[in-house]
């Protein structure tokens, strides 16, 4: 028997999963009514209410949700590396590995990134900067780049989120078009972090 608290969890996740299934399917989130979300997640509309406010406080925490669970699986992805190319090679495949698993999450969130309420845009500018933060904190434990200076390190952290993510859409478009297209992408994403690596190699801040 389910507890009454893991009883509003389930609900809760069902209500998110509906949602993003509904986002996965084509649908622009900005679009889709409480309503279809109750239905896709066999609830009535009324339960809605007891979970969020509306749409896009169920958006928000979406945003949350996915920014936690990521954050935490690529501190782990780097921690476990002890040079900046395997590194980045590590993070990478741990990373296309888990879009691959939470498909629908990514298209929201390339979704909503520009065509988002204000508060949602918001929401994922935030994460990328808790990404890029928590990536700069790790590169500086490295002993390389004793000469950037910490505000270009935070600048370089965060062009290196920023080009992984926006080569996110084209990986969960592509990803089924060949058996060899995820190797394919990674190898790709470690040459452009590789470059910026070698950009920084050469900075005078």
């Amino acid at each position: 028997m389910l507890t009454r608290e893991e009883k509003k969890r389930q609900t809760r996740k069902s209500l998110m999963d509906a949602a993003l299934g509904l986002v996965g399917g084509g649908e622009n989130f900005s679009s889709i009514s409480l309503r279809e979300v109750a239905k896709n997640a066999g609830v009535v509309p009324t339960s809605f209410y007891r979970h969020f406010t509306d749409m896009e406080e169920l958006g928000l925490n979406v945003v949350d949700d996915l920014g936690l669970l990521l954050r935490k699986l690529m501190r782990n992805s780097r921690q476990s590396g002890a040079y900046a190319e395997a590194l980045n090679r590590s993070s990478i495949e741990v990373y296309t590995d888990f879009v691959s698993e939470h498909k629908n999450y990514f298209y929201f969130m390339c979704q909503c990134r520009t065509g988002g309420t204000l508060a949602l845009r918001s929401a994922i500018r935030n994460e990328f900067k808790y990404f890029a933060s928590e990536l700069a904190t790790d590169i500086r434990a490295l002993p390389l780049l004793n000469q950037v200076n910490s505000l270009d390190l935070d600048m370089m952290a965060q062009l290196m989120v920023e080009t992984v993510f926006e080569s996110t859409i084209d990986f969960l478009d592509q990803a089924d078009t060949s058996p060899n297209f995820r190797q394919e992408f990674i190898n790709l994403m470690v040459k452009k972090l590789r470059l910026i690596w070698l950009g920084a190699g050469e900075w005078r801040s």
